[in-house]
């Protein structure tokens, strides 16, 4: 039992990354098209939400299929860590680290989706 737990925690950490990577290419994407057009303070925000939906989704689903247990245990898992390491890189790079009402909606939120998504991942 106390492998099985080991790996899950290895497993939770690589899609953590693998949704780091997805993260990447995304904000990619998105920087060539923010230099050649104007984009609004809205459709950003709904960009960034998404993208971080997606990557935990992927991290999650990765995470939960190569376990193949405890889909919403492993979905949490993945959802913390990642938004654990956005928190503490968007603290560095200068945003405010005060948790208001928008980041507690946004946290929950990405909870849901991660826990739902590992339920999806295991029974798929």
């Amino acid at each position: 039992m106390e492998k099985e737990k080991n790996t899950s925690y290895i497993v939770a950490a690589e899609g953590v990354l693998r949704g780091f990577i997805i993260t990447v290419v995304l904000l990619l994407i998105f920087a060539v098209i923010m230099t050649f057009t104007e984009i609004s303070e809205t459709v950003s925000s709904t960009f960034y939400l998404l993208t971080t939906l997606l990557s935990i989704i992927y991290g999650t689903i990765y995470a939960v299929r190569k376990t193949n247990s405890r889909g919403f245990l492993v979905g949490i898992m993945v959802t913390l860590l990642y938004l654990m390491v956005i928190y503490v890189v968007s603290v560095i790079s200068g945003n405010s680290a005060v948790i208001g009402y928008n980041r507690i909606a946004r946290f929950l939120l990405a909870l849901v989706v991660g826990a739902a998504s590992g339920i999806v991942a295991r029974n798929l």
